[in-house]
């Protein structure tokens, strides 16, 4: 099995299937634009990590979904005992679970999260998700409970906040406004000020055709991706 499909599959908690990107914007948990912006950034090894405070909010549906579309050949190692996760080098991709303290499989907390964390600033890809609302309250915990610096925050790149309203099967999830690292600074991504560029439209073009084709689950939409890679990317060197 693809080692991405398996870790996905392996965080899944409540039974069946793990939902694709295509299931999330069919669902409208993600916008299109959304989607095209953020799976840019993936094939650019981004990191990421996605918030929200209650349970069953859609935190690892929407990690899991992220971590389907990462590029062919890169390595990808669960934060657990045995993987060797700690030796990781620049270009590997680090998956948590969440980041808390229970004794469940690939949590991180205090100094596994600080290794996590410096990886990250080393050049890995590092992925996660934590009951947080807001950057501030991901910070309180990776910064202020766990040691970790602002580098250390500012090695997962995109923060991915999810607003829940309803309960239980009634329960909408919708990503909210997504903060990125700049270098200098975060800043908030605003879906309606942005103007996507090639290769983000490529990319909403292969969602659509997902969409209408029917391709849904996250074995097929991984394939399908894999496939429309070298096209995809390719529209970014005829817009250089």
């Amino acid at each position: 099995m693809d080692p991405v499909i398996e870790i996905v599959n392996r965080s899944n908690q409540r039974g069946g299937r793990m939902l694709s990107v295509v299931d999330l914007l069919a669902a409208g948990t993600l916008e299109r634009t959304q989607a095209a912006w953020l799976l840019a950034r993936i094939l650019r090894c981004a990191s990421f990590l996605v918030g929200a405070r209650p349970g069953g909010a859609g935190k690892t549906a929407v990690m899991g979904a992220l971590l389907t579309m990462l590029p062919a050949g890169e390595r990808v190692r669960l934060a657990t005992r045995g993987t060797g996760w700690e030796s990781s080098q620049p270009g590997d991709c680090i998956v948590a679970y969440e980041i808390g303290r229970g004794h469940y499989e690939a949590y991180v907390w205090g100094e596994r999260l600080v290794r996590m964390t410096a990886l990250g600033q080393a050049g890995c890809r590092i992925v996660t998700n934590l009951h947080a609302d807001t950057l501030d309250q991901a910070r309180e915990q990776i910064v202020d409970q766990c040691g970790a610096t602002e580098r250390g925050l500012a090695a997962f790149d995109t923060f991915i906040p999810i607003r829940t309203r309803g309960r239980g099967y009634r329960m909408e999830r919708v990503v909210g406004e997504i903060q990125w690292y700049d270098g200098q600074g975060w800043r908030a991504f605003d879906p309606g000020a942005h103007e996507p560029d090639p290769v983000q439209v490529a990319i909403g073009a292969f969602l659509d055709d997902c969409a209408a084709g029917g391709v849904r689950t996250i074995e097929a939409v991984r394939g399908a991706w894999l496939e429309a890679l070298p096209a995809i990317v390719a529209a970014r060197t005829r817009s250089a």
